[in-house]
């Protein structure tokens, strides 16, 4: 009786963990909570071109590039300041 019930509560707690991680994806697609960007999620979000995204970062844009040629970053906030300047 406790093996069946220990596998009942196994397989309701990995079954909970994943609603919780589609409820968290869902919740950073609809509130936009990710303050980290990609370019293209920079494009989408804010609406403008990747060319412009470029011009900005040649113009003074923050952007966050760990290694040459890997993926360049760069945080909503300082989007947001750069385009309030």
């Amino acid at each position: 009786m406790d093996k069946k019930l220990a596998l009942y509560v196994f397989k309701q707690n990995r079954k909970l963990k994943k609603e919780i991680k589609q409820l968290r994806n869902l919740i950073n697609e609809k509130c936009n909570f990710k303050e980290l960007l990609t370019v293209k999620e920079a494009c989408e979000h804010f609406g403008f071109s990747h060319k412009t995204f470029y011009r900005y970062k040649d113009m003074g844009l923050k952007t966050i590039q760990k290694k040459p040629n890997a993926k360049i970053y760069v945080k909503k906030i300082d989007v947001e300041k750069f385009l309030n300047k």
